[in-house]
């Protein structure tokens, strides 16, 4: 296994927990909005920097897949997607009063949002397929970003389901890495040395 392949998913983890930082910068934003009818320039700027730096971790991350990891070419796409549409929501969320069309407590949005998000959850499968470390994280993974959908139900906005994004990533990543760390997930990289089997037949050792 690649002696960097921890760095793949270590970046992930960092990245998500800045965007749990984000989420709950934004939620004292919008407050200090709604009841004091207050705009924290600095707390705006925090959040914009922290923001910032998560998508770079993200970026490293999906840098350092593409150097490390062979194939997975759906699942190298769909993170690729992932922080592009990740990318939009937050920014359009962050200066929403410059979109008439968004309003980031639509109940369409926050179940598009935890679909979106466990769809590409489901192709980091392509790790280790039928690996039961993988498929228990995803699944737990999956319920925590599916939880999300309940912010439906209170009509919240919609970094509300980024936060329950974000910490279910976070969940995610540190379990993969456990999961390498003990060897309990094998993921063929590039340099690594390849396995050959060689096939013999003995039909003839007995004639």
């Amino acid at each position: 296994m690649h002696p960097n392949l921890k760095r793949c998913f270590s970046c992930g983890q960092y990245a998500n927990i800045l965007f749990l930082v984000f989420a709950l910068l934004a939620w004292l934003y919008y407050w200090s909005i709604d009841r004091h009818n207050v705009t924290i320039i600095p707390l705006e700027i925090a959040a914009y920097t922290v923001e910032v730096g998560g998508f770079v971790f993200m970026l490293f991350s999906l840098l350092n897949f593409h150097r490390i990891v062979r194939h997975r070419y759906l699942m190298k796409t769909a993170m690729l997607v992932y922080i592009i549409v990740e990318a939009i929501i937050m920014i359009i969320d962050f200066n929403y009063s410059r979109f008439t069309f968004w309003h980031a407590n639509a109940m369409w949005l926050n179940i598009a949002h935890s679909i979106f998000s466990g769809a590409i959850c489901f192709t980091y499968l392509a790790l280790e397929p039928r690996n039961t470390g993988l498929e228990v994280a995803i699944i737990i993974t999956e319920v925590i970003i599916l939880a999300g959908m309940f912010g439906v139900v209170f009509h919240l906005p919609i970094y509300v389901t980024l936060l329950c994004n974000a910490l279910a990533y976070v969940v995610f990543f540190s379990i993969v890495r456990f999961l390498v760390a003990q060897e309990r997930i094998m993921i063929d990289c590039h340099g690594d040395r390849a396995k050959e089997t060689k096939y013999r037949s003995d039909f003839f050792d007995d004639m």
